[in-house]
């Protein structure tokens, strides 16, 4: 392939990077750090969090591969800490900044779909203070907390205010073409990995494996014309909001 690959360290990149060939295994880390690499040119192509290409749209998005969800996502969650805090009345917000995508899409939801004040609502990184009402997680963290309340599931919350699904990550490149060997390869390391969601997941996990199957499965990982369209709204929100400079 003759690129440096970065991939996020969690489940959710196993179908993805297991068919990929021995010589070519991504450095894995967290999106936030991968977004930093892809600009100083550690990695030529990343599993990046999507909102990277809108901060670079000189980026070159691989065809048809992603990272995302058709409703609930299950790794990607706001958590209350109290029965009396909701999505409604939360007025401090711990973000988990690995990705800023998931920061952002929270930021969304709360002003566009709940028509809240971001003004009224403190957020916190990268420590929440001791008694902060909710907090933003992701990853696998977000699936090993055990939430005492209710927790909003962003993917989820997405799709039943749009219609659309959600894309959370894509392999991009920072080059402005990509081989097509390269696209190849990653398309067909996703097919395999998809195909065969049991062999991409370790032996010793944090979670019981048919736990961490489910969630794979329940994944979307074909970037088509639904989530094209998403991304572009997805965007257009951010903007609107002034959440990130044109």
């Amino acid at each position: 392939m003759l690129y440096h690959l970065g991939a996020v360290p969690y489940w959710n990149s196993l179908p993805l990077i297991h068919y990929l060939p021995l010589d070519e295994k991504p450095r894995l880390e967290v999106p936030a750090a991968l977004a930093r690499l892809l600009k100083i040119g550690e990695i030529d192509i990343a599993t990046a969090p999507i909102v990277t290409l809108f901060e670079n749209p000189h980026y070159t998005l691989i065809p048809g591969v992603c990272i995302g969800s058709r409703g609930a996502v299950k790794s990607v969650k706001l958590f209350f800490t109290s029965p009396e805090v909701t999505v409604h009345n939360v007025k401090t917000i711990y973000l988990d900044m690995e990705s800023k995508t998931s920061a952002l899409l929270l930021k969304v939801l709360l002003k566009f779909k709940y028509g809240r004040d971001l003004n009224d609502i403190q957020f916190f990184h990268p420590l929440p203070p001791r008694h902060v009402e909710g907090k933003l997680l992701i990853g696998d963290k977000a699936m090993l907390e055990l939430p005492t309340n209710p927790a909003l599931d962003l993917g989820e919350e997405w799709t039943s205010w749009t219609g659309l699904p959600f894309v959370f990550a894509a392999w991009m490149s920072r080059h402005p073409e990509v081989s097509d060997k390269a696209i190849q390869e990653l398309q067909q390391a996703r097919d395999q990995g998809v195909k065969n969601i049991a062999s991409v997941i370790p032996h010793k996990t944090s979670l019981p494996f048919e736990v961490i199957k489910s969630y794979l499965e329940n994944l979307n990982y074909f970037l088509g014309t639904e989530e094209t369209k998403a991304i572009a709204l997805f965007k257009d929100y951010i903007f609107k909001a002034e959440l990130l400079k044109s």
